[in-house]
C-alpha cells in the first residue's frame, strides 16, 4: 500500500463527509428539520425496508441518544406528522415506529437531489468497481463503527 495515497483516500472521505454534512445542514435549514430528526427517520427508512420498523430503544441506540431525548425526539416527529406509532407485535407492550406518508414525501423533497447527483456519479462506474466500492465502504463503516466504540469506553 502506498502511504500517500492511502493519506490522500483519507483526506478524500474527510471532504465527502463534510460536503454530506453540508448537505444535510442547508436541506434541513430549507425544510426546517434538524438534523437529529432527519437521521432519525434516515434510520426508521432502513429498518422498515430491513422488514422490521423500530422501538424507541432501537432508535435510541441507533442515534447514541438518551431516553428523555428519544422521547422528545419522537414527539417532535409525530406532531410534524412524520410518524406514527403502532402496536404490532404479539407482545402489544411493544410499540413500533413507522414513517408516514408525508414523512416518505418530504424525504423524497429533501434527498431527491442528492438521490439523483449521487446515482449519475454511480452510473459512471463498472458493476465491478461499484463492487470494489461497496466493500471498501462497508468496512469503512465498520473502522468508524470499531473506532467510535473504542473512544467511548472508559
Amino acid at each position: 500500500m502506498d502511504p500517500t495515497a492511502a493519506r490522500e483516500l483519507v483526506l478524500l472521505l474527510q471532504q465527502f463527509a463534510q460536503a454530506s454534512d453540508r448537505y444535510v445542514e442547508s436541506t434541513g435549514a430549507r425544510h426546517r428539520t434538524h438534523r437529529t430528526d432527519m437521521n432519525a427517520l434516515s434510520a426508521i427508512m432502513r429498518f422498515e425496508l430491513e422488514g422490521t420498523p423500530p422501538t424507541a430503544g432501537d432508535l435510541a441506540r441507533e442515534l447514541s441518544l438518551s431516553s428523555p431525548a428519544t422521547s422528545a425526539l419522537l414527539e417532535r416527529l409525530e406532531r410534524s406528522g412524520h410518524i406514527e406509532r403502532q402496536r404490532m407485535d404479539k407482545d402489544r407492550r411493544v410499540v413500533r415506529i413507522l414513517m408516514t406518508a408525508k414523512a416518505k414525501t418530504d424525504g423524497q423533497a429533501m434527498f431527491g437531489p442528492l438521490a439523483t447527483s449521487m446515482m449519475e456519479v454511480i452510473s459512471g462506474y463498472s458493476d465491478q468497481e461499484i463492487a470494489v466500492v461497496t466493500r471498501f465502504m462497508l468496512d469503512s463503516v465498520n473502522g468508524i463503527n470499531k473506532a467510535a466504540s473504542i473512544g467511548a469506553a472508559p
